[in-house]
């Protein structure tokens, strides 16, 4: 198992745990919250990416759902799975990037470039330009 299929298993896991151990009462804020947090531990960049991106996703995918009740969807644990997949250079699931995904990933790395170690950098900004976001 990858490291980006034990986050996704740990993911719905954490989730359906939610769902049950609530008497049925799902607080979808505080599964998200889990979720970000577990995807900060998961990272293997410095933790300033990795809490900007899980910020990046909350935001983006999941606050401004029309189903904010029901989140994360399977969509939304997909993309957050991308993301890390991306950050952790696991080559998993990436193609789901969207333009803005990949400008909010370089941003992030941009802010940390002075902290990161060089070959991380590299190969983080490698895929940056492959994918055409700088």
């Amino acid at each position: 198992m990858t490291a980006i299929e034990k986050f996704r298993s740990d993911a719905v896991r954490s989730l359906k745990h939610a769902r049950a151990d609530n008497n049925g009462r799902y607080d979808a804020a505080k599964a998200c919250e889990y979720l970000q947090n577990l995807f900060i531990r998961s990272c293997t960049v410095s933790s300033g990416i990795s809490r900007a991106i899980a910020f990046y996703w909350r935001d983006q995918y999941v606050d401004r759902s029309v189903d904010f009740a029901n989140e994360p969807s399977e969509a939304n644990i997909d993309k957050m799975c991308a993301l890390l997949s991306f950050l952790n250079d696991a080559d998993e699931g990436e193609e789901i990037l969207s333009q803005n995904d990949l400008e909010e990933l370089s941003d992030a790395i941009n802010d940390e470039a002075e902290t990161m170690p060089l070959d991380q950098l590299q190969s983080l900004m490698g895929k940056l330009v492959e994918r055409g976001a700088l």
